[in-house]
């Protein structure tokens, strides 16, 4: 199923739930779980929300502490933490979906760069499921206010033994191998908003826009040096797919319109940037990640894979 249509899928199935709504995933924003709830009638089904919860996971971002009051806030809804938790699991009454995404908005496409992901539309009676079901639950632990303070205390704790980092929304459980480009025109101050250092005070709206949405496609953990953090990006640039295209293309010299065309597939409608402006981009951030592999022959505005010399 495309990908912008999971996230309306999940919804519909969680609406017309009149006895039982289990959601289960390792990782859950609270924006995207209140989402799901308002979905929900309220007082309305029984509702059980399963999920990782360690304190790393709080700490990278990829789950949030405020869960817990989302479903302390509903009637007759409960909050397990399972610490082994990888399965993906949604079921309301007898109808269940069954995947890879996880209760955030990236997974469910609700926020852009979309995964690319899987929900699976099965009757709860078939396959297993209802004992797989009944398994997780009996070795969940509910989450009380105690539980959450332990969580909480211990996230923090984590927190104080890295570099003090701004509350930025990051979303990074997948790979960035799919189709996509950067979109911050200066790559070289998208260290600084990963620190927080630079904010939209600081700088252009849409440029910082940019750069927050560039971090959390990439997404880098907490905490990085600005060395550790240069070269995460670019091992994470190196298997983009699209700048595998403009490697090998670029070997033999690749003019700006050559280039354009070349990544023209990779540009988000949605993104409102024509290709010749992603290619500008785009060729900023390679020079400034790759310094020593990339250069532009400006006689004939030429983009070139160049070979390194070592001067001994």
């Amino acid at each position: 199923m495309a990908n912008e249509m999971l996230g309306n899928q999940l919804l519909k199935l969680v609406s017309s739930a009149e006895e039982n709504v289990v959601l289960v995933a390792p990782f859950i924003k609270a924006e995207t779980l209140s989402r799901v709830l308002d979905a929900i009638p309220n007082p309305g089904p029984q509702i059980d929300c399963v999920t990782r919860w360690q304190p790393e996971d709080i700490v990278d971002g990829v789950c949030d502490l405020e869960i817990f009051e989302l479903i302390a806030d509903r009637t007759n809804a409960h909050l397990w933490k399972h610490p082994n938790l990888h399965a993906k699991f949604f079921r309301g009454d007898q109808s269940c979906l069954v995947g890879s995404a996880n209760l955030t908005g990236r997974a469910l496409g609700w926020r852009l760069p979309t995964n690319l992901e899987l929900l699976v539309d099965l009757d709860v009676s078939s396959l297993g499921l209802q004992a797989w079901e009944a398994s997780v639950m009996s070795n969940c632990i509910l989450v009380t206010a105690e539980l959450r303070d332990q969580v909480a205390k211990e996230a923090e704790k984590l927190a104080a033994q890295r570099p003090k980092l701004p509350s930025m929304d990051v979303e990074h459980d997948d790979d960035p191998s799919f189709r996509w480009i950067p979109l911050c025109p200066s790559p070289e101050r998208l260290f600084k908003v990963y620190t927080g250092e630079l904010d939209e005070a600081k700088m252009v709206r849409s440029a910082f826009e940019f750069a927050q949405h560039d971090l959390r496609t990439l997404g880098p953990p907490k905490g990085y040096s600005d060395e550790d953090f240069l070269s995460y990006i670019a091992d994470r640039l190196q298997k983009l797919e699209v700048i595998q295209e403009v490697v090998g293309a670029s070997t033999a010299g690749l003019s700006d319109v050559q280039a354009a065309d070349l990544i023209a597939d990779y540009i988000d409608p949605l993104s409102m940037i024509d290709a010749g402006d992603a290619w500008k981009i785009l060729k900023r951030w390679m020079m400034h990640f790759f310094p020593e592999d990339y250069r532009i022959e400006v006689q004939q505005e030429v983009f070139v894979k160049g070979r390194r010399i070592d001067i001994k």
